[in-house]
């Protein structure tokens, strides 16, 4: 399953203004910094992710997709480890970065079967701190040039 992140409104307001400002970048630049990116976030979630057989930790990867880079976790049981399970789901994570609660509220279950396993983020943590290590180093470069 591969999910989506949401940047909240003020945080998309400041990253168009870097993005207006990235013109000064060279393509290649752009595109390298992006994939660095990437793979921060891949790294951190490798090493954040629970070891149990080392499915989790392997199926981590990333990839470029149009002028992007996607990073995903496609074991099919990931978001119940980072979200967690029944009354044990965990909003936190997706909460800063502006993804909607439904999105976790899946992971809750139908009542059923009464299975309540804490949530264990290593996902939605380390895209948080790579992008925000990403745009620190685009913001560095940028007062570099002007």
């Amino acid at each position: 399953m591969k999910a989506g992140v949401k940047i909240n409104q003020a945080d998309l307001v400041k990253l168009n203004k870097k993005l207006a400002q990235l013109q000064k970048f060279s393509k290649q630049e752009l595109a390298n910094e992006v994939g660095r990116g990437a793979m921060e976030i891949v790294g951190r979630a490798k090493q954040s992710a629970p070891k149990d057989t080392g499915a989790l930790r392997q199926s981590i990867n990333s990839e470029a997709s149009g002028k992007g880079v996607a990073v995903y976790a496609n074991a099919n049981y990931a978001p119940y480890i980072e979200f967690g399970t029944g009354s044990q789901v965990s909003l936190a994570d997706m909460k800063e970065l502006g993804i909607p609660d439904a999105y976790a509220a899946q992971f809750k279950g139908k009542g059923i079967r009464e299975v309540n396993l804490p949530a264990r983020p290593f996902f939605f943590s380390s895209a948080r701190v790579g992008f925000n290590n990403m745009l620190k180093r685009v913001d560095k470069k940028l007062k570099k040039l002007t």
